[in-house]
Order: C-alpha cells, then structure tokens, then sequence
C-alpha cells in the first residue's frame, strides 16, 4: 500500500464510478481497477460493492475512506510542518544569555521573532557565561549572549553593542556622594564580583580595570549572577562595577555611579558554532 493508492482510492469514493476516477487520476480504467483489488487483497477487507451499474462503500469502505482522508490530511499537515521547521518558520530556537541581555536585547529579539515567525517557538534561558559556551558546543542551545565573553575558536560572535561600566555602593557608602573618576581610591574596599570560574572573560574585563588604576581588588564575595551581586552590596558586603544594562530596573538601596570616563567599555557578545553559520544566519540578523 503507498500514498499513492489511498488517494485513487479517495477519488473514487468520491465518483463511485471507475470510468470518471480513471479519467481524474489521468490513468487507465483497468489499472485504477488493479489496485483497488491490490488495496482489498493487502488489506483482506472488500471496499467496494460492484455491479454493472453501480458501485457503492462497503462498511469496511466507509470506515477505511474515513480514517484514509484523517490519514492524508495528518500527512499534509506533517510535511507542510518539516517544510516550515526545514525554512526555519516553525520549531524552536533556543538562546542562553546573561541577566544584562534579558534587560536589553533579549525582549526585543524574541518579540521580531514572533512577528517573523509566529510558530516558531523560542526558548530564552539565563545562566553563567561558562555555562552558555558548555551549552553551545554541545548544541544544547543554538546561541548565547554574554558580556566581554571568552570565546574558543570553534565559535563565531558578533558585538551587539558597547556599553559604560558603573560603579554600585551600598546606599550609606561614603563615597556614594562623591564624583568618582579615579578608581584608584578603590583599591582599599572589598569587592563582590562573579565567580572567574562561570564568569569566563567577563571577571578578567573587572580585574583589568582595576590593574589599569594600580591595584588588584580584594574580593571577598562572589555570586554567579548579576541580582546576586547587587543583593550582596546592598547588604554592605562590598562594592562592584558591572555594565549598565546589569543594573537596569533595580530598586535597591545601592549607590549606582556611572563610569563615563572610562575608556574601557563592555561589549554584549551574541555567539554561535562557527559550523552553523548558515543555518543560523536569518536568527543571527534579528538582533
């Protein structure tokens, strides 16, 4: 039995008559014949009743062109599904990203995807830079974005934007009324950062800055997240400098200090595997 027959077969529960579904099919009245026989043999069941005038379902028939119609329509429904999933129209995406990147170009993203591709579902999922490379590589997620992230070579990235570093005090700091632009007057007060072990790359951008004003901070506290962090200083536990997209939306009794003047910047870093460039590129372009 193939498609091919369970649509004559259709055909001809829709005629009843052999002459007019061999001309619809644009075959030959003998071979329609032949493989409704076929259908009937394969299937130990009669179809249909045949007469020299007439030609009516059997109960067998009735039921089989019922469910033969389900069977056809499920099929089109199927491929039509592997062709928008194949067209990357349907499916799903999933991306790993910081908590800054949910506070900038996540949201934004995921809503030009659902006005692009309505049944394509995507999977947004926040976790450490460590773990968004891990996740990647395993294709475990399709791409990440991260600050100042640490890339292997199998990795392909693209800067979605630059972005100011901003110092947080706890709210009764005493340099949390002050112009600070020297950061060296730091270099006495205990720092909270993320972990440099889930952190990859975006701890080293911190502790560079800090070198470049000649000290090296004395970190007391880490937390894998951004929220952690913040909790953290505003408990009096110690400062932090993060990007600005990290503190978006806190309300917290902390002191945030825009660093302007620093020539450094971080940078939020959309990436993927190389090996997927192609497969990739039309999701790649939405942000």
């Amino acid at each position: 039995m193939d498609i091919q027959q369970i649509k004559n077969f259709l055909v001809l529960c829709e005629t009843l008559n052999y002459r007019k579904a061999a001309g619809q099919i644009n075959i030959v009245q003998p071979a329609l014949s032949r493989q409704i026989q076929l259908l009937e043999n394969e299937m130990g069941a009669t179809l249909f009743n045949r007469s020299k005038r007439t030609v009516t379902l059997t109960e067998a028939g009735l039921f089989f062109q019922k469910e033969a119609d389900r069977i056809l329509q499920d099929l089109n429904k199927t491929i039509a599904r592997a062709a928008q999933i194949n067209n990357g129209e349907a499916g799903e995406i999933r991306i790993t990203h910081a908590s800054s990147a949910m506070n900038s170009v996540v949201p934004p993203f995921l809503v030009r995807m659902k006005q692009r591709w309505p049944n394509l579902k995507t999977i947004a999922q926040e976790t450490s830079n460590f773990e968004q490379i891990e996740m990647v590589l395993a294709r475990n997620a399709d791409m990440g974005v991260a600050p100042n992230i640490m890339l292997p070579p199998e990795m392909r990235s693209k800067v979605l934007y630059r972005e100011n570093y901003v110092l947080i005090l706890p709210g009764n700091h005493p340099l949390a009324k002050e112009k600070i632009t020297d950061l060296s007057v730091l270099k006495d007060e205990t720092f909270i950062l993320p972990q440099v072990s889930t952190g990859v790359g975006y701890v080293e951008a911190i502790l560079q800055i800090c070198q470049d004003f000649g000290f090296k901070p004395n970190v007391a506290h880490e937390s894998a997240h951004a929220m952690g962090v913040l909790r953290l200083v505003e408990a009096g536990l110690g400062i932090s400098i993060e990007p600005v997209s990290s503190v978006s939306g806190a309300a917290m009794n902390i002191k945030l200090i825009e660093l302007k003047s620093l020539p450094q910047k971080a940078s939020m870093v959309l990436f993927w595997l190389r090996e997927r460039d192609a497969e990739l590129s039309r999701f790649i372009e939405m942000f």
